[in-house]
Order: C-alpha cells, then structure tokens, then sequence
C-alpha cells in the first residue's frame, strides 16, 4: 500500500511538472491541479469508567489526501489512512487502508458522474461531516462499512436540490452482483437555514439475502447556532451492521447458530454554539437500539440491546478559521441489555472518558 502511495503521488507530481513546462497542453498551470494535504486528530485521554485498556496518548486519525480539479469538467480525490480507528479495519489487520480513489467527470452543470472508490451515497448529517472531526460516532456510523467502489450519477435540478444514484460493490466476495444500490436526496431551504439529506439503500450482501436503510438529517442554522437531528434505520437477513453478530458470536463458529434477522435504530443529534468566531460549544446526544425482527435459531424476535451516547465539548480555533482546532471533550455511553440478551451471559460496560487533543488538516502543496 504504501509503495503504491509513492508511485501514484509521484506520478501525479510528475504530471503537473509536465503539464508547467509544456505550451501545448489544456491542463492549467496552478495549485488547484494538485493539493496534498495530511488529516490528523490526535488527542489525550483518561478514562473516567470503563475503557481501561484504552492508550491515553492516541492518534486517532492519520490520513493522506491528494486532489485536484484537472480541468473544469475534470476532478480526482485519493485518500489512505496510515492509522485509522475503526475497529473493523483493525480487526482486519489493515495498517493502511484506502478510503477513496475516484474521478469525477462533470457532465454539464446539471450532470456529474463519479467512478471509483467513494463514500456510499448516505442520508444524515454525522455521516456526511468529515471524519477526522468526529470525536465519537453512533454506533449506526460507527460499525457500517462506507467505502465501495462504484459510480454514481448526480443530478441538481436548481443549485439547492441534488439527487444521486449510486451503485457499487460491497466487501463480501460471495455476492457476484453489485451489493448497493443508493438513491439520496439532498436540499436547502430558506437561504440555506434548512439542510436535508435523506437516502434510501438495498443492498444484496450474498444471494438472496438483502439489507435495507432509510437514513435522514436535518440540519438548522441560524445566526450562532448550527444544529442537526439525524434518524437512522437498518435491518437484514445477515446482520448489516454486524454489532450483535459481534456481541453474540457462537462459542463453536462452525456449528454453532449465527445471529440474523436484526434491526437497528439510531437517533443523534447535535447542537452548535459559537460563542466567540474563536471559541465553539457544542453538546452531543445519541439513542439507539439493537434487535431482532424476525426468530432465527437461538434468537427470540424482539430488542436486545439499547445504547445512549452523550457528548458535549469546547473548541477552539486560533486561526479563525474551520481547519486547526483544538478540544476539550467529555465522552459518555450507557448500555441496557434485555433478559433475552442476558440469557446469552454478554456484557456491556459502560464508559466515561475526557478528552484534550487537537484536530488539523495539515496543506503539504
């Protein structure tokens, strides 16, 4: 991974030499046909209850970004993580990990089309802000994989309304057609006070077993404060998310009965408070349950599982601007289990943590 890092971004810097020094090429000649820049969160924390294991000094996020905009109609974006948090690309022992590698080709002002590796074409406010800026996700956010390869088509019928279908291919091998098919609808209203994003997904994990989401945020700004509510839903033969099949995995994996049939909810929300252009308060919430729509093997229908998430913070910006920030945060999650996951003997702790740190989109070119 990491010598194919080099090769690519020395290629793409060879390209822009190339393209200076040449009269005969349409590529332009400025800093807008390459940037390079590094996303780092790194942060300090003690663990107030629970997470004891947890290292107090933690690069959270670590990412290499490269982008441009070739030509007016022509863009790219590459980005690997050298240290990622999630826990499944850990657990899956990738110390590097590409996130995305597409190109965008714009169509006309109305049409655009993306092929590539790319975010899924997801509702919700949490999943669409930039990662290395979340202190903490739901679990909803958390555990569902985001990144495929594929194309998508976008369409803006006026400059406050885009609608996007997208398909790609999941990470399970076993399905030999597209895995997701995504249709999003994003808008703005009232001079951009009122945000929606909303979307809808089937996706086919393996033959004739599919999972669906319906997902949606809404998101209000006005004057200081910036705040959004975000409803997510998700149920599948297999288990989409995979946080029970996780917490209920059998003792005996090749006879023993795999968790299936579940169902999520989450519901977050966050609300902004700039108390200063310097100085930004914030507060954090998220519900969320676990369950089991229909009775498979072992497992009764009905919920297992319950989690709240709470959150709230101070940020500073010496810059005045969006990118450097640094951050005191208090972090919190409480979980309930039902008598029909105790029957399991699983266990769910819960956690308090304080968090001081910093978070930087760092330009390199």
């Amino acid at each position: 991974m990491k010598r194919l890092t080099v090769f690519c971004l020395s290629a793409l810097l060879t390209g822009t030499t190339f393209t200076a020094t040449s009269q005969k090429t349409l590529i332009p000649n400025n800093t807008e046909v390459f940037k390079l820049s590094l996303e780092t969160h790194g942060s300090y924390n003690e663990a107030l209850s629970g997470e004891t294991e947890r290292d107090r000094f933690l690069l959270n996020d670590f990412k290499l970004e490269a982008t441009g905009t070739v030509l007016p109609w022509l863009s790219y974006a590459y980005r690997q993580v050298l240290c990622y948090r999630n826990e499944w690309v850990r657990a899956n022992g990738f110390g590097s990990y590409i996130e995305n590698a597409w190109v965008n080709f714009q169509l006309s002002e109305k049409f655009s089309v993306t092929a590539g590796k790319q975010d899924a074409a997801w509702g919700g406010f949490e999943y669409d802000e930039y990662p290395y800026r979340i202190y903490d996700y739901s679990d909803m956010n958390d555990w569902m994989e985001c990144y495929f390869t594929g194309v998508a088509v976008s369409y803006e019928p006026t400059g406050t309304q885009e609608i996007c279908v997208q398909v790609t291919n999941g990470n399970d091998n076993r399905s030999k057609s597209p895995s997701f098919y995504n249709l999003g609808w994003n808008s703005s209203y009232l001079d951009e006070m009122l945000s929606l994003r909303y979307s809808v997904t089937a996706g086919q994990q393996a033959k004739g077993n599919w999972m669906w989401m319906v997902w949606g945020g809404q998101q209000v700004e006005a004057g200081k404060f910036l705040g959004y509510f975000d409803v997510m839903y998700t149920r599948g033969k297999m288990d989409p998310m995979g946080l029970l099949a996780e917490q209920f995995e059998p003792e005996d994996e090749e006879n023993g009965a795999s968790i299936g049939n579940t169902s999520y909810l989450s519901l977050v929300a966050r609300l902004n408070y700039q108390i200063h252009p310097k100085w930004n308060l914030f507060v954090k919430g998220m519900y969320e349950t676990a369950s089991v729509y229909k009775a498979n093997g072992p497992y009764e229908s009905g919920k297992y599982r319950t989690a709240w998430g709470y959150q709230g913070g101070v940020e500073f910006y010496p810059m005045g601007d969006d990118n450097l920030h640094l951050f005191m945060t208090g972090t919190g999650r409480a979980y309930s289990l039902t008598e029909k996951a105790k029957a399991f003997d699983v266990f769910a702790e819960n956690t308090g943590r304080l968090s001081v740190g910093f978070v930087y989109k760092i330009p390199l070119f």
